[in-house]
């Protein structure tokens, strides 16, 4: 498989966690997943913007070091803004990779009743990277995506559908590579 660095986009509850984590096993891709590296660095997360700042930072610097090694990467992070896509895709080109957005489309009834049952996760680790968001928060969120442009190399993954079919959209973008 050639080297690659996915992104995802999509708000809380579309499923883009759990599909990464389930992606990166079984294509052997490094999983950096925004929440756990956010409670690696800070014991309690105030989800500032001097706080994403960081986070994001780390993030960078770590799928440069991976794609440095020749392993591809998946981003796990809510990548609402155009920019920020721009510059993962810069660094998917400085290392030669290819680059994907994963955007991860879902109903918000849906996507609130996923987030409803967070706290009825037994796992403790599963609880806390992935905390419960309102309503509100959630709407607020959907209204900051900048959607994808027909420049950006987007993937749409229908968050309604079984992972089976939804890494068949991976699946069949990798052959084309």
């Amino acid at each position: 498989m050639k080297k690659i660095l996915f992104t995802t986009l999509g708000f809380p509850g579309s499923g883009k966690t759990y599909f990464a984590r389930r992606l990166a096993r079984d294509l052997g891709l490094v999983h950096l997943n925004s929440d756990k590296i956010r409670f690696s660095m800070f014991k309690k997360p105030q989800f500032t913007l001097a706080e994403h700042k960081k986070v994001f930072g780390r993030m960078d610097q770590m799928a440069e070091k991976y794609l440095k090694e020749s392993r591809s990467v998946i981003y796990d992070a809510n990548m609402t803004k155009r920019k920020f896509r721009h510059q993962l895709k810069k660094i998917a080109d400085k290392y030669g990779a290819e680059y994907a957005l994963l955007r991860f489309k879902v109903p918000v009834t849906i996507a609130l009743a996923r987030i409803s049952k967070r706290s009825k996760y037994k796992s403790e680790l599963m609880r806390k990277y992935h905390r419960n968001v309102d309503k509100l928060t959630l709407l607020t969120i959907k209204r900051e995506i900048e959607e994808p442009t027909k420049r950006e190399m987007t993937l749409i993954i229908d968050a309604l559908k079984p992972y089976k079919k939804q890494i068949q959209v991976v699946t069949k973008f990798l052959a084309t590579l």
